[in-house]
């Protein structure tokens, strides 16, 4: 293993390096902190420096404020029971990976530390096809899914035991890591695992958290079954991480407190990534660089965002960095392990590229291709060295084979269900190519509208390259100036083609989000495991000499300091030591609050089904409901209307009765702020039809009754200037005032009758 460059080194080149890894943290560090928070204005970074130190200290002895939510550290006993049970789907996913890692035969072949880091993401990735092939076949309740996660605990323990019964122990080999690196790495790796885990147990607030990742497995979960939603097609993407959210409603047998078990579960995605950083930073680069690169990554703001917001993201960075963990054993072991061995690496490549795609669609040209691209370029060099022979050839494609096999072990289920429910394999994507069930195309222009950015031509695409790429740098929030203060010193370190190989799987990672998405601050993240990995190479060459050691040291203790802030102020809610039950009333919309109110009183029928307009983040709703997402056809549209040669009208009030009899709707429920905000100028767009003359209508039809008494916190919005010449153009008669300050009515609830 490379050591560290030694002190003593006074050569004029290492001299220029030595400066140069000074210089560059002290500028980069100088620019970023001078940005504002863009999804926070109008705060700035220098302006937050003097609050730091009465934050921290409210960390240990909390103010008191009036009317928050009420808390003690006793109430930490209330996860304890989704902790225990995430624990439990941890503990069979590991087991599950670990047995799988033996039936590849390459055990031996990894430390202790990889074979853990790869039996966990081959572990998650089995469950979660496990849970859809449960819920496909009906049997989505605790007991199926607990036996097969005991009995996966069993087997490998019995496997485990014999193991060390008739073979000698493998030694890990030994940490050439500064004895001080990991007393300070351990305190770092439990406190911030401790934080994000607590935010992951609390009540989600993000909308397409309650719409999709959430709303579609709570769906399923209340069906006993998964099936098509044909009604929300975000849940026809491949779902990994959204299967082991459903593990935690089946195995915990509530689909409301379950999801806070699932959370955790896909929170442990960040300590997973920590330890894959430790484990591949460790064979290929030096100890050292693995504590460091665990730090940086465990205190970046993003990490934390990520993993309280149930996010795909999460899963997604750590199967890249697995990925890319393997990739690089294919690439440089490749001379000197047998055939034995390089065969299953790449089918435990593919394996594992293929369930970057199961996370999202988008692994596909983040992840499966240019690990496909790779290895393909290492084996054509093989056989060329080989002098193309028919040995050489075989191998070449029975490595690919094998490749491919994994790839469509992990990502095939999920192209088959798509293939079955709609035709089209990647259901919505790829509309022009196979269709799908149930779109057209004006809704796949819909689609492709909301979800690609678009530019007028190549100057304007040029002009905002760098634009971006300050943005993926340092202009966000969540950023954490750890990274790219000290990524690049990677290249001073004497691992030279291993750290241009993972800039080039970073650049490619940024001109796949910047090319080919709609460009949302997110969806850049899981980059940043291999970020963190070229930062702990950094600064593990940065504490080879004294200088470098002071700054490194000070840097991490005032960039971390200034993150823990951004994350508690602005990271995302987090429960904390709050009671849950509190917490949980908190987030829920004030009009789904009010009907949930409204029906336990018993003011509302028991049986009050909601026809849901405008609205489709509905996971905290404790009612039946019907719905659609934005780009879905609209039910209200489908129910009510009929198309003539003028244009849309309502259809005869015989049959709008009958179809809300027969789907046994009693009341429909209006989201105004919601259509008016996918109305406006570069949004997704949404039916004409949904208008307040249209309720008119159906009043005068004497379909539905006038709109509930609501409370003014349910049903009035302030409004910007803005907003108010929309609403005066729209729909004036949504306009009112409250105390004189200008708004309209955000929601509105009807009986029908």
């Amino acid at each position: 293993m490379t050591k560290a460059e030694p002190e003593t080194d006074c050569h004029p080149r290492d001299q220029l390096r030595r400066a140069i890894s000074i210089v560059w943290p002290v500028l980069f560090c100088l620019w970023f902190f001078s940005f504002d928070l863009p999804n926070n204005r109008p705060a700035t970074r220098w302006r937050i420096w003097p609050a730091i130190p009465f934050e921290l200290m409210d960390l240990v002895d909390p103010p008191v404020v009036p009317n928050a939510l009420p808390w003690s550290w006793l109430y930490l006993g209330q996860r304890i029971p989704f902790l225990a049970v995430a624990t439990v789907i941890w503990l069979g996913a590991v087991c599950l990976g670990r047995m799988e890692l033996r039936s590849l035969r390459i055990c031996s072949a990894l430390d202790r530390t990889e074979r853990l880091f790869l039996s966990g993401c081959l572990g998650l990735s089995t469950l979660s096809l496990l849970v859809l092939g449960l819920g496909l076949l009906g049997l989505l309740s605790p007991w199926p899914t607990l036996l097969l996660i005991i009995g996966a605990v069993i087997v490998e323990g019995w496997l485990t035991w014999n193991d060390a019964r008739n073979l000698n122990p493998i030694r890990p080999p030994a940490i050439d890591a500064k004895q001080w690196l990991p007393i300070i790495a351990w305190p770092v790796i439990i406190l911030f695992t401790g934080c994000l885990l607590l935010g992951a147990m609390s009540p989600q607030t993000d909308f397409d958290v309650i719409e999709y990742h959430l709303g579609g497995p709570k769906e399923w979960y209340l069906q006993g079954r998964i099936s098509r939603l044909p009604h929300n097609v975000y849940t026809s993407f491949p779902f990994l991480t959204e299967m082991l959210l459903l593990s935690g409603m089946v195995c915990y047998g509530d689909w409301e407190w379950g999801a806070l078990a699932g959370q955790a579960v896909i929170a442990g995605f960040a300590p997973l990534t920590a330890l894959g950083l430790y484990s591949f930073a460790k064979r290929w680069f030096s100890a050292s660089a693995g504590w460091l690169a665990v730090i940086v990554w465990l205190t970046t703001p993003w990490v934390y965002r990520i993993s309280i917001i149930a996010y795909a993201e999460g899963g997604l960075a750590c199967y890249l960095l697995a990925t890319l963990t393997v990739v690089l054993r294919i690439l440089w072991s490749s001379d000197s392990d047998s055939e034995n061995e390089s065969v299953p690496l790449h089918g435990l490549c593919g394996l594992l590229a293929g369930s970057a795609m199961a996370c999202k669609y988008t692994g596909l040209v983040s992840v499966v291709i240019p690990a496909a691209v790779l290895l393909l370029v290492s084996l054509i060099r093989q056989v060329y060295l080989a002098q193309a022979s028919r040995a050489s050839c075989m191998n070449l494609l029975k490595s690919l084979a094998v490749f491919s096999t994994g790839v469509g072990i992990a990502i095939g289920p999920w192209l088959i269900k798509n293939t079955v429910e709609t035709g089209n394999p990647v259901f919505p994507l790829a509309y022009s190519l196979f269709g799908g069930e149930g779109r057209d195309q004006q809704m796949n222009e819909q689609w492709k509208q909301g979800h690609s950015r678009r530019y007028s031509g190549l100057q304007e695409r040029l002009l905002d390259l760098p634009v971006k790429l300050t943005d993926v740098v340092a202009n966000n929030d969540w950023h954490s100036a750890l990274m790219f203060a000290f990524a690049p010193l990677a290249l001073l370190a004497s691992w030279r083609r291993k750290v241009w190989l993972v800039w080039g799987f970073i650049a490619w990672q940024f001109l796949t989000w910047f090319l080919l998405t709609h460009q949302i601050d997110r969806f850049y993240v899981p980059m940043f495991p291999a970020v963190a990995l070229l930062a702990g190479v950094g600064a593990s060459y940065l504490i080879s000499f004294t200088a470098g050691r002071v700054l490194c040291s000070v840097a991490m203790a005032l960039c971390i300091a200034f993150n823990v802030w951004i994350m508690q102020n602005i990271g995302g809610f987090n429960a904390g030591r709050t009671d849950l039950r509190a917490a949980a009333m908190l987030v829920v919309s004030p009009s789904l609050q009010w009907i949930n109110d409204e029906i336990a009183a018993g003011r509302l029928p028991q049986d009050t089904k909601v026809l849901c307009v405008g609205e489709a983040a509905l996971f905290h709703a404790k009612f039946p409901y019907v719905y659609n997402t934005v780009f879905d056809r609209s039910l209200f549209e489908s129910w009510f209307a009929e198309r003539t040669d003028e244009g849309l009208r309502l259809r005869s009030a015989d049959q709008i009765r009958a179809t809300l009899k027969d789907h046994g709707i009693t009341h429909l429920l209006v989201n105004w702020a919601e259509i008016l905000r996918y109305r406006e100028p570069g949004s997704y767009g949404y039916t004409d039809f949904a208008h307040p003359d249209r309720l008119q209508e159906l009043q005068k039809a004497g379909l539905i009754g006038p709109a509930l008494p609501l409370p003014d916190r349910v049903t009035f919005a302030p409004a910007s200037p803005k907003k108010q010449q929309q609403v005066k153009d729209w729909a004036p008669g949504l306009g009112v005032s409250l105390a004189d300050q200008p708004g309209y009515r955000s929601v509105q609830i009807f009986p029908v009758r």
